[in-house]
């Protein structure tokens, strides 16, 4: 439910995202509507951006597959990314060369056509790649022979495409392919419609699938999905020219920019969620959620080297005959009293005070600022309550009542390590539950 809730939000923020590109590329341009071909500086720095737009795209997805491979059509999805930058250089390339006559007017909007429209079919073939391969798995070697396949396949845009635009423009003039038409009477350059209509119908189709097949429940594809949206934008709005209109153009380049920031900032989010969710879990007990044994030790020797001669509490908690639960209603019930304990002892615990689960059914707590009259309410407390609070007809459905033994150290001088008050507290929880259990013993100086 939580990724989907993420997604809308991402979607809505695209969408009022490109409306307001569309809303600044209309005023910033309006006045130039009637210009009929694209000033050579200005398209420039548009291409160039997006070619770093998608080269930095392409890093941040490669990286994201090698941090976690085991979704291979993450490294085709990149490759994707990556075999655009062939035409971005090309279409720069010829952006630079000077206009010395206006038939080369025609000639440069053709080459730049020429690859702007195999940049789309490279694209969409290396997406669709992508998304016949979603369900291979790394880990499974079954899927190898399907894994090479796809990527000899992958190779056709990388090699064969570009090679073939380049001998399909005006760099091989005995191949050259028309797809733009000049006139030199009002010196404007025509669209070819029926190529855009192909690339629309096949950027339809590719979205189509990708939200058939997908269901856009992973945590790439909705976005995906929001790119081919945006590249069909792109090409009904140049579908609807009659010639190079200034504005136009410059809305349907903004389009693709926002769609390919939008995706940088999502995988910048995604990036930082998963650092985030890495380091929960690092300090993290997976069952209940609360602290684990290495961030407690780690926390009680930076503690007692900060604390400056203030009194503290350390509690060594064991619940009772814990081995029975399991025997007798199984690993499952086992689970949930520990989670139902745990939410007992939080329940007892003051703001302030630290619990961690140190292994099985033995808790930690560490009490700072407090003195020993403080301490001894609270352990009883924790124990009193779970023996409440776990009793019949209680609230977490625990099958049987439960205690739990509690040991106790108190120092209140700073002369003892982490060690030592270890020491004395588990020696504290060895006498409690050697005297009965459900009982708290503490030891002080």
């Amino acid at each position: 439910m939580e990724k989907h809730k993420i997604n809308a939000r991402s979607i809505l923020l695209f969408t009022l995202l490109l409306f307001v590109i569309l809303f600044c590329m209309t005023m910033l341009y309006q006045e130039n509507s009637s210009v009929k071909s694209i000033p050579q500086l200005n398209y420039l720095i548009v291409v160039v951006a997006l070619f770093f737009l998608n080269a930095i795209i392409f890093i941040f997805m490669i990286l994201k597959y090698f941090a976690n491979n085991r979704h291979f059509s993450t490294l085709i999805m990149s490759l994707a990314f990556l075999s655009s930058l062939v035409y971005f250089v090309e279409t720069i390339f010829i952006i630079k060369e000077p206009i010395i006559e206006s038939a080369l007017i025609q000639i440069k909007s053709n080459d730049i056509s020429i690859f702007y429209l195999f940049r789309q079919l490279s694209f969409i073939f290396l997406l669709s790649l992508a998304l016949f391969c979603s369900d291979i798995n790394n880990i499974d070697k079954t899927d190898n022979k399907k894994k090479t396949a796809v990527l000899l396949m992958s190779l056709i845009p990388f090699f064969f495409f570009p090679a073939l635009a380049h001998n399909l423009s005006s760099y091989n003039p005995d191949y050259c392919w028309f797809i733009v038409d000049y006139s030199r009477k009002n010196e404007a350059v025509t669209w070819g419609a029926n190529y855009l209509k192909i690339i629309i119908c096949l950027w339809s189709f590719l979205l189509f699938f990708i939200i058939t097949q997908t269901r856009l429940a992973s945590d790439l594809w909705p976005y995906i999905a929001l790119l081919c949206l945006s590249a069909i934008c792109c090409n009904l709005l140049l579908l609807a020219l009659d010639d190079y209109n200034y504005t136009v153009w410059y809305i349907s380049r903004g389009i693709e920019v926002a769609s390919k920031l939008f995706i940088i900032s999502i995988l910048i989010h995604n990036i930082f969620k998963e650092l985030y969710l890495a380091n929960k879990l690092a300090i993290h007990d997976v069952l209940t959620n609360i602290y684990n044994r290495r961030y407690f030790f780690n926390e009680l020797e930076l503690r007692l080297n900060t604390r400056n001669k203030t009194c503290f509490c350390l509690l060594f908690l064991d619940i009772d005959h814990f081995k029975r639960i399991n025997d007798r209603w199984g690993h499952v019930v086992g689970d949930r009293v520990i989670i139902s304990i745990v939410n007992i002892i939080q329940q007892s615990l003051r703001s302030e005070d630290l619990l961690a689960r140190l292994g099985g059914e033995e808790f930690g707590v560490m009490l700072y600022n407090t003195n020993i009259t403080q301490a001894r309410f609270i352990a009883e407390k924790i124990r009193k309550n779970v023996e409440m609070l776990t009793g019949e007809n209680n609230i977490y459905n625990v099958p049987e009542p439960m205690t739990i033994s509690i040991g106790a150290f108190f120092a209140t001088t700073p002369d003892y390590s982490a060690s030592d008050i270890m020491v004395q507290a588990d020696n504290a929880l060895y006498e409690a539950k050697n005297n009965g259990r459900n009982q708290v013993v503490l030891h002080h100086t």
